[in-house]
């Protein structure tokens, strides 16, 4: 910025203070920050307030358009004719002033119109904090998940399972249901009470939770948070079978005479005799993925059937026929040993297992393509913690507003 521009911008700063009477920055404070802003010495905080208190005293419109330009001409306009009028007793119209009150309203307006093509070029190619918006260090920290599930009976009751005492919770139907630690047990009465037709029951663990259940066969099932499973009081039919949403981990009790059979939500099956497999099925997932742990497995897709051995995964497009990979056993089961481990992940996926877990919502800033990380980190643990290993790679950084997250790609 020239010298003569410097100039305008002293005459502006006598004009605003003399006239305006703004409070809350001294006008050498004021004129020092705009002279450090035009030589690109400033901070980024010091840039954020010299912003700040440009668009709160009507200086600055990061649109910059004509209309902007106007309205801004009109607001100086008013606020002179209404300070002389104050000061003189008689109206004041700007066409009637010299150069010597023309020059500070050039000022003013060139000086406004380069900070905000500036912020607005700025914005667009480096995001910045908002007056809001506070670095994760500065802010509170978001807990880690917990035991939290909602019951649905097959009678339409719901039961919170996050501050229920352990015992028997449910004797209505043709089952027993009771809370143990951070799981329900399901026990069948008996053949003389089951219910012909009788509805599911469901479990349903929201963002920030996770539950395991006991189901009448003796399988046991983890479900990972933002998942359901529905399920019968008793299997007393020829087969045994769920409905999954989401995401979960289950040790099926052997029975050869009757099939443990899981629909995805109604998108695959998943068919077993006696096993130990995760499914993840998440809706925002383009996948479904199912890794065998011990035992066999059949996925029916509907259209293709592929069976997997111990160490595979089966991955599910939705489209084709699903295709066999070795699978990283550790980093499936990271969810259930309450871990993550991420290797060569994109900060994405990260983001989505990071917002299910923490129950936070997420926001993107910049190419996020090729930004892949990796390590392991306890999920018992706060979030600011992980997101401050993250950023530590100098490749993001995050700002945390409440329960919502910013991912900016530096």
């Amino acid at each position: 910025m020239c010298v003569c521009n410097l100039n305008c911008i002293y005459i502006y700063n006598k004009l605003f203070y003399q006239i305006f009477n703004h409070q809350g920055m001294t006008e050498t404070q004021y004129f020092d920050l705009c002279e450090k802003y035009l030589k690109g010495l400033c901070s980024p905080e010091e840039e954020n307030m010299l912003h700040t208190y440009q668009k709160e005293n009507g200086l600055l419109d990061l649109t910059v358009s004509a209309e902007a330009v106007k309205r801004l001409r009109g607001t100086l306009r008013a606020r002179l004719n209404q300070s002389i009028l104050a000061q003189n007793g008689k109206k004041f119209n700007v066409v009637w002033l010299n150069w010597k009150i023309l020059a500070p309203l050039a000022a003013v307006l060139l000086l406004t119109i380069y900070l905000a093509v500036d912020q607005f070029s700025r914005h667009k190619q480096k995001p910045v904090l908002t007056a809001q918006a506070k670095p994760s260090n500065e802010v509170k920290d978001i807990v880690a998940g917990s035991a939290n599930a909602v019951l649905t009976l097959s009678t339409g009751e719901n039961i919170k399972l996050d501050g229920s005492k352990n015992g028997v919770i449910n004797t209505k139907g043709s089952a027993n249901i009771s809370k143990s630690g951070n799981g329900l047990v399901v026990s069948a009465k008996g053949k003389g009470n089951q219910i012909n037709n009788e509805p599911l029951n469901k479990i349903t663990i929201p963002r920030g939770g996770k539950y395991d259940i006991t189901l009448p066969d003796g399988t046991r099932v983890w479900l990972n948070s933002f998942s359901s499973l529905s399920f019968p009081n008793a299997f007393d039919g020829p087969d045994r079978k769920v409905l999954l949403t989401g995401e979960a981990y289950f040790e099926v009790a052997s029975n050869k005479k009757k099939p443990f059979k899981v629909n995805v939500a109604g998108k695959q099956e998943v068919e077993v005799l006696g096993t130990h497999f995760n499914i993840s099925a998440f809706e925002e997932d383009q996948n479904i993925t199912t890794t065998l742990l011990e035992g066999a497995v059949k996925v029916n897709t509907g259209k293709f059937q592929t069976l997997i051995k111990p160490g595979e995964m089966a991955v599910n497009n939705l489209k084709s026929k699903p295709k066999i990979v070795q699978a990283d056993l550790e980093e499936v089961m990271a969810w259930k040993n309450d871990m993550f481990i991420f290797n060569n992940e994109n900060i994405t996926s990260i983001m989505k297992k990071i917002s299910r877990w923490y129950d936070v919502d997420v926001n993107y800033e910049g190419d996020m393509t090729a930004l892949n990380f990796e390590g392991n980190y306890s999920r018992s643990k706060g979030l600011k913690s992980l997101l401050k290993n993250i950023s530590l790679t100098d490749k993001v950084r995050f700002v945390m507003v409440e329960r919502r997250i910013t991912v900016i790609a530096k």
